[in-house]
């Protein structure tokens, strides 16, 4: 972690520090994958309907994205994952194939404790790590890897999607940006950048964002924002900025304005980038109280980065921190900061005038790589 004299890098450090804090560690990272491995080796296994299908098991959403948020005031996280069946949708009808996964998951014993089926999903609970979201689903096209059929079992019809799509055309945006301002900041002084410091100013505003939103609904949860609207509407509003802070100030701020130019009565459409036929936001339409909701929780993001920059001193801004992102990520951050004092201090380091921590005897920092993870 970096220790810096200067405001602006050490509040960037810090809201990146409170982000990591709530995001999927690498233990519960590892869990996941193991999980869905054993979720699909055991339907590839059924001597019924699955065996010798070819099945491809992948995380969707914010695992995918590198934006995964742990819910205010709980332990398990929310994952999806998608059970891609390479059998042709326009053969079966989607509550066939529900059925079947659902049937094939209740012949273990394990899965049979823990499964809890759902309209579009298979609910897997596992205890004290996350509640994963199977989404079984079939090929539209033979060949064609991306495009997806989901299962709507209520509905008994087939919902058109791309999980892997979103995902390319989000982290293309994310990774827009070369260097962030904490790469850059630990390359310029010779320091090792740490891996906190490399997930790019998009992701990192949208887990913030997220995080603002599990804490102003919390009472509330219905009326929030969904994830995919928040997470979608923030990338088409990402104009490149190598910083959290920036980032996250020119989505609220761009956002805030297109409500109050465009649509301050009446809910605005939002087209999936990858498939523009579907309306991210219809249940605006449905429920436009909803709409109501989400003006005001943006006015009120907006209102309180405001306070956060007029903020005088490390007490005013550690209150509004723990505010608006949760008072545990912010006592995390802080946590590390102090740990990479001792740590530091105890190793013999320098400080140099601008305050950041170095080792002398480093002479160049290490080659930056390119951002592709989706989880930690």
């Amino acid at each position: 972690m970096l220790i810096t004299s200067n405001a602006k890098t050490q509040l960037e450090d810090t809201l990146a520090k409170m982000a990591e804090a709530a995001e999927l560690d690498k233990t519960r990272w590892s869990r996941l994958n193991t999980a869905y491995e054993a979720i699909s080796k055991w339907l590839s296994d059924d001597p019924e309907f699955f065996g010798g299908v070819e099945i491809e098991i992948y995380p969707q959403g914010s695992v995918s994205i590198g934006t995964t948020t742990k819910p205010y005031g709980k332990t398990e996280f929310d994952l999806d994952v998608v059970i891609h069946i390479k059998l042709l949708s326009s053969n079966y009808d989607p509550k066939t194939i529900f059925n079947e996964v659902v049937r094939r998951l209740n012949e273990n014993e394990t899965y049979r404790k823990i499964c809890e089926p759902k309209s579009r999903c298979v609910r897997l609970n596992y205890q004290g790590d996350f509640h994963l979201d199977v989404v079984p689903g079939c090929m539209v096209i033979i060949y064609n890897h991306e495009l997806i059929d989901i299962t709507d079992q209520k509905n008994e019809i087939w919902l058109r999607s791309s999980p892997k799509g979103y995902q390319k055309w989000f982290l293309d945006i994310a990774n827009r940006v070369e260097l962030t301002l904490l790469e850059m900041t630990f390359s310029a002084h010779k320091v090792e950048i740490e891996e906190y410091a490399k997930k790019k100013p998009l992701q990192r505003a949208v887990q913030l964002i997220k995080m603002r939103r599990n804490i102003y609904f919390d009472q509330n949860p219905e009326n929030a924002p969904t994830s995919i609207i928040l997470t979608t509407l923030a990338a088409q509003f990402y104009e490149g900025q190598s910083s959290i802070s920036e980032t996250f100030e020119g989505i609220i701020s761009k956002l805030k304005n297109h409500i109050e130019t465009l649509f301050p009565n009446r809910p605005f459409e939002l087209p999936n980038p990858v498939n523009p036929s579907e309306n991210l936001a219809d249940i605006w339409v449905d429920k436009p109280e909803l709409y109501k909701h989400f003006i005001s929780f943006i006015n009120n993001l907006h209102n309180e980065w405001q306070d956060l920059k007029k903020a005088h001193g490390i007490e005013e801004e550690a209150i509004l921190m723990k505010g608006m992102f949760g008072n545990d990520p912010y006592i995390k951050a802080m946590e590390a900061r102090a740990e990479t004092v001792n740590q530091k201090r105890g190793n013999g380091l320098g400080i140099l005038a601008t305050g950041v921590m170095v080792d002398r005897a480093v002479e160049k920092s290490l080659p930056v790589m390119p951002n592709t993870f989706y989880g930690d």
